[in-house]
């Protein structure tokens, strides 16, 4: 049995699964070394408390940006569009030196690195099923966990060229890995049978669901809806993953806050060198997780046990930064926080969440993930930002706001998983 059937890949597959995950390699080393070095560099410059000026910058421009993204790109090939988004996050990287000579410019900075790998994020999903097709499920494990092993390789040579180098001149070398990705994407070809980021025929007519009907059944050919309509907003699948969202999100800004708290105290030289021999560490075990566990529990637990793993993953992670004591255990608490903030997710939930789309019409798949990860997402930060400027002065309350959304997230991704059962259950 070759090493990719074990893995779980078809043999017709396999070709095609590892030229995209290659792709995915490249954006993995770029994303973690541009967030190694933006992060170590900002919160040097102007700490943790700059997080809730992030967040409300990226919701203002994230929604205005999503839907600049969405209407551009309908009716046009994936690569292009992935190229020309790996660019743009390249050329913020290369204006990194000149920005972080002034607070604003540090805030910006980060702001504009967040923006620009979150529409590259929000694609990639689209790219991955247009270049995978039926097999997306089969191979997506792999293509993940490639991503994690272009990443564990630039956390490997991070301290070398800090330490060479310094912090702020290595972003332009990081910037150059995004110029590698706007090549080499074009390199797998679309899927037999694959579209376009297309609107239905009529692009004026509103997008319709029969409420009778599953978004699943129009995912398995189902093209003609009958006379009873209803919104793609109002099918129950998009609830349930607005719903989840808004709780990952704010999930996720209590880990970081927390975790940066801790790791501000350090300079960015310091900072960086321990960032980049934790990305080694967390992205080889990652990788592992992704190779010898993702794909199999997909295979035996289904899309939405697999996703639940995730969600009960991050409340004990918040469980144990909450009861961390002071010290060194904080620095690992703050480490462990990163690693299921980060990591974690890239190996168990971000491989299945494309999946999800998978049970909408391939034409309304962009509109799909823009609406949920271009708008919501932002506006979800948007309530973050304001609930952690409103407990600044009541900090000890963070760690129990972070359990309870942990637990709620977990609750309404078992409703999301039920949701999608129902959708693609023909």
């Amino acid at each position: 049995m070759s090493p990719l059937r074990w893995l779980g890949v078809p043999p017709h597959a396999a070709g095609r699964a590892l030229r995209v995950g290659l792709v995915h390699a490249v954006i993995g080393a770029a994303i973690a070394a541009g967030d190694a070095l933006v992060q170590a560099s900002v919160l040097s410059e102007v700490g943790v408390d700059a997080l809730p000026e992030v967040l409300l910058a990226r919701a203002v421009v994230g929604p205005v940006l999503a839907f600049a993204y969405a209407r551009a790109t309908r009716g046009r090939a994936t690569a292009p569009v992935l190229a020309a988004l790996s660019l743009v996050a390249g050329g913020v990287l290369l204006a990194g030196p000149s920005l972080l000579r002034s607070p604003l410019g540090s805030v910006g900075l980060y702001s504009a690195h967040e923006i620009a790998t979150a529409l590259l994020t929000v694609h990639w999903g689209v790219y991955l099923l247009d270049r995978l097709g039926s097999d997306a499920r089969s191979s997506v494990a792999l293509v993940y966990a490639m991503a994690r092993g272009g990443a564990a390789l630039a956390g490997a040579l991070l301290p070398t060229l800090v330490g060479g180098v310094g912090t702020q001149t290595a972003l332009p070398c990081a910037a150059s890995l995004f110029g590698v990705v706007a090549i080499v994407c074009a390199w797998p070809k679309p899927a037999r049978g694959a579209t376009r980021m297309s609107a239905p025929a009529d692009e004026d007519a509103p997008v319709v669901l029969d409420r009778g009907r599953s978004v699943g059944d129009y995912a398995h050919g189902h093209r003609q809806p009958p006379p009873r309509e209803t919104s793609l907003w109002r099918a129950p699948l998009t609830r349930w993953l607005v719903a989840s969202t808004v709780l990952l999100v704010l999930l996720r800004v209590i880990l970081r806050f927390q975790q940066q708290d801790v790791l501000e105290a350090m300079d960015a030289e310091a900072l960086a060198v321990l960032l980049g021999h934790y990305t080694l560490v967390a992205n080889v075990v990652a990788l592992a997780i992704q190779l010898l566990v993702t794909s199999r529990l997909l295979e035996r637990l289904g899309v939405a046990k697999t996703n639940l793993l995730y969600a009960g993953a991050g409340l004990i992670a918040q469980v144990l930064l909450w009861l961390s004591p002071a010290g060194h255990l904080s620095v690992g608490a703050a480490l462990g926080a990163r690693f299921a903030d980060g990591e974690l997710k890239h190996a168990l939930k971000t491989p299945v969440s494309p999946l999800f789309y998978d049970a909408f019409p391939a034409s309304e798949r962009t509109r799909a993930r823009a609406l949920v990860l271009g708008v919501v997402s932002p506006i979800a930060q948007v309530v973050a930002a304001a609930l952690l400027m409103v407990l600044a002065a009541w900090a000890e309350w963070v760690p129990a706001l972070g359990v309870m959304c942990a637990v709620l997230y977990l609750l309404l991704s078992i409703g999301q998983g039920r949701a999608y059962d129902a959708s693609t259950r023909a």
